[in-house]
């Protein structure tokens, strides 16, 4: 067993408060949560305006799948969120 853990880097430039920012992050949170079957959860950069930071941690039986749940959820933000990926990090626990 592999514990995948994601941290995506997200910049929303047209966020002008925390309450935009909240209106983006926590129903894309939900949305990964959901299909994946994951812990994902907001982990930084929590008093900026446009800036957002969303950890993603799932088990996978080997690197392969692991690789291919990175992949599949690289995707899924891309096309969930109008937020452009700014950072990527994944790594193996």
């Amino acid at each position: 067993m592999h514990l995948l853990v994601v941290t995506a880097s997200l910049r929303a430039p047209w966020c002008t408060s925390l309450k935009d920012k909240r209106s983006v992050v926590k129903p894309l949170v939900q949305k990964i949560r959901q299909q994946f079957n994951v812990s994902a959860n907001e982990s930084g950069h929590q008093d900026s305006h446009t800036m957002m930071e969303i950890t993603i941690a799932g088990l996978s039986f080997d690197t392969a799948s692991g690789d291919s749940l990175n992949e599949a959820l690289y995707g899924f933000i891309q096309r969930n969120t109008q937020a452009e990926i700014i950072a990527w990090d994944a790594e193996y626990r």
